[in-house]
């Protein structure tokens, strides 16, 4: 019954706004009109802007822009530092963590420059949200823990409430949840006494949610339900769509499938008056699975059609899978086989669980040969090693003879002298044919080493084929270099462009290991990205790793118990659209540094390499979309260069070094940057071997 289902319970990440009435809205209006000069301008300006932050995020940064300019032309300390805050929430509610963190950290300047300690406090509170939302929860929990003490020490109630609710969501994340508890209770208080409705409202749906989880099916209602009146009562219909969508979770998950129903379908009709496609979807997928429980088909047929237009039209794969496999299902039951069947072929081509079989026969092909070829290398070695033992103690032994036949034809006299020289004739003849012997397998061994090393470097020249001319980059990026060094003569690290339409696909990978291994990962990899992009026709850098990912897994055979190989990649994909110069990203392991206004940012990777499991899961890659501007700079690279050893300690290089190059050289041309980087890594690495492969790419936009 739940397999169909798309049952979540929803949690609020606080963000610290307040809703405001239609007459709030006509005050503050009415305030910048009568406001006279810069400062109060600014002052409205930027209470406008808040009131928006829950309606339109375009008029609220359009506000929140021309408050900065007019503090800025006033040299409104205070009133620059809450426009940077006011834009670090707006870029935090567009998912725009990079810039939010970059928003929050300049409104933390200007504050403590006024020594405005509560909006430090709020700064800090900033950066802890968006370290909760790039789960670096060790950093939320610091900056959570800087805004507490200056709030507490203030006595600051309004900033508190919000503050107690991240604490919690914080403490639920990491599975502490007396601690949660303990936190949304006295958040809870705070709300209470100080009449934020919000606030309260977010501390029962969070408490709901806890109480479900522990299975207490009665007091999650029972929260749940207040926290729906209190949001209704101020108008907040997104998350009146929320507290819903969890109380037809719960309903469904005790069976009580009419309550579900009731509750989905009020949820489902709240998004799509508002034109929240994404989170319409899940509603409406979850009431077609009602109405297929309840065999009632021509309404479960309505709601899956619903919900597959919705998947298309989000451009999900995932979405339109689960959709596909519901309504290969309703139509097999509702007895229309072909139907059932088309979806299902449908399904599976999305799928593509029977790739390229051959593609993976070659490839254990050659590994299988290549492991051959060692093998026999090696036992030629040993053969020769065992020989050339043989051999010395037959010298030794033979001396040993001499030496007692001399010693006794001594004592015996020049009568037998004629004898001992005989003898030692056939000795030396001896020693000089096993010699001869030593000399032939030497030869042999050469022989192979050389026609195993001519192999490798056929195979670096088919290597270099696949990867892009310098022709075809730089008449796709002509403002860009590309610094590779492979440890030996060949690589596990690649690069890759592709391009359609005003889309420039860049990727810079790393195979597991390096040398013939890591090459022959490397080509599979390859064919799957140009397979992805070329052939299946994807464009978000996540479609194609979840792609390359499934492909992987198939093609090297891999389940979560045993493989056969158990090798994955570490990549960053960005795609570019040259014409809007926005850059969407997604990276397994590896991040990028974008260098935007003179700073250097670093976008964050998926902790997990393509072809893994987690959890005997199959991992699902999530993209970033980040907007450019003209002489921007981005970086991808491989781990090699940071993982050098040298200099004077014989350490790491690290990747503080490598962002301070990169900084120090930034305004230099690209094609200087690359020799600057190729000479201060050769220059850190000095005698010491090189330990992986290298490879870093630079874009100017």
């Amino acid at each position: 019954m739940f397999n169909r289902c798309l049952l979540f319970i929803s949690c609020i990440l606080f963000a610290g706004l307040s809703l405001f009435s239609r007459a709030d809205s006509l005050a503050l209006h009415k305030k910048l009109q009568q406001a006279v000069t810069n400062e109060q301008k600014a002052d409205a300006l930027i209470n406008l802007s808040k009131y928006y932050l829950t309606k339109d995020l375009d008029k609220a940064m359009e506000l929140v822009n021309s408050a900065k300019a007019f503090s800025e032309k006033a040299k409104y300390e205070e009133g620059i530092a809450n426009a940077f805050g006011i834009e670090g929430e707006i870029n935090y509610l567009l998912s725009e963590y990079s810039l939010a963190k970059s928003n929050f950290i300049e409104a933390l300047s200007h504050y403590d420059k006024n020594k405005q300690s509560n909006g430090m406090a709020e700064a800090y509170e900033g950066l802890g949200k968006v370290a909760y939302k790039t789960d670096e929860l060790d950093a939320a929990l610091t900056h959570y823990s800087e805004a507490l003490t200056i709030f507490e020490k203030n006595n600051y109630k309004d900033g508190l409430a919000g503050l107690y609710i991240n604490l919690g969501l914080l403490y639920e994340d990491t599975r502490n949840e007396p601690q949660a508890i303990e936190f949304y209770n006295k958040a809870m208080v705070l709300a209470k006494e100080t009449n934020d409705i919000v606030s309260e409202a977010s501390c029962y749906t969070n408490l709901g949610n806890i109480y479900s989880n522990q299975g207490n099916y009665k007091k999650a209602i029972e929260y749940l339900e207040i926290s729906l009146e209190l949001k209704r009562k101020v108008g907040n219909k997104k998350g009146e769509g929320t507290s819903l969508n969890n109380l037809g979770a719960i309903y469904y998950g005790m069976q009580d499938t009419n309550r579900a129903l009731q509750h989905f379908q009020e949820a489902y009709q709240i998004y799509m008056e508002m034109g929240d496609k994404k989170s319409s979807f899940p509603s409406c997928n979850n009431i077609g699975s009602i109405y297929y429980d309840k065999k009632d088909y021509p309404k479960a047929k309505e709601y899956y059609d619903k919900a597959h237009e919705l998947a298309i039209e989000l451009n999900s794969l995932s979405k339109k899978i689960l959709c596909l496999e519901n309504l290969t299902l309703l139509h097999r039951d509702m007895g229309d086989y072909k139907k059932a069947v088309d979806y299902s072929v449908e399904c599976w081509s999305l799928k593509d669980t029977l790739y390229n079989k051959d593609q993976a026969e070659i490839t254990a092909e050659m590994q299988t040969k290549f492991a051959s070829e060692k093998k026999q290398q090696e036992n030629e070695l040993l053969n020769l090693k065992v020989k050339s033992e043989s051999f010395i103690k037959t010298i030794f032994i033979i001396a040993a003879s001499i030496l007692c036949v001399l010693v006794f034809f001594v004592f015996r006299g020049l009568k037998q002298k004629q004898k001992v020289n005989i003898a030692l004739e056939e000795k030396n003849k001896i020693i000089e044919e096993q010699k001869q012997t030593v000399e032939n397998q030497k030869h042999i061994v050469e022989e192979q080493n050389k026609d195993i090393t001519d192999s490798i470097r056929y195979a670096e020249r088919i290597q270099s084929a696949i990867l892009p001319p310098e022709k075809q980059w730089q008449s796709l990026l002509p403002q860009s270099f590309v610094f590779y060094k492979p440890k030996d003569i060949l690589s596990g690290d690649f690069y890759w462009i592709e391009q359609k339409g005003d889309l420039v696909f860049v990727a810079a990978a790393d195979c597991t290991g390096h040398g013939v291994p890591g090459a022959l990962i490397s080509i599979v990899n390859y064919n799957l990205l140009n397979k992805a992009v070329l052939e299946k026709d994807l464009n978000d850098p996540a479609d194609i790793l979840n792609y390359v990912n499934n492909q992987l897994i198939v093609a090297l055979h891999q389940t979560y118990q045993e493989s056969s190989v158990k090798d994955g990649m570490d990549i960053s994909l960005c795609v570019l659209n040259t014409k809007t110069l926005e850059l969407n990203y997604a990276g397994a392991n590896n991040p990028i540094y974008l260098i935007k206004d003179d700073e250097l940012l670093q976008i964050s990777a998926d902790k997990f390499p393509v072809g893994a499991f987690v959890e005997e899961q199959i991992q699902t890659f999530t993209s970033k979309t980040i907007q450019l501007h003209r002489n921007d700079l981005v970086y991808l690279f491989s781990d090699g260069y940071a993982d050098q050893f040298g200099g004077e300690k014989g350490k790491k290089f690290k990747y503080k070094q490598l962002k301070d190059i990169l900084e120090e050289n930034k305004q230099l041309p690209m094609e200087e940057q690359s020799a600057i980087l190729a000479d201060r890594f050769e220059s850190w690495k000095g005698m010491l071997e090189q330990v992986d492969d290298v490879l870093i790419i630079g874009i100017r936009v």
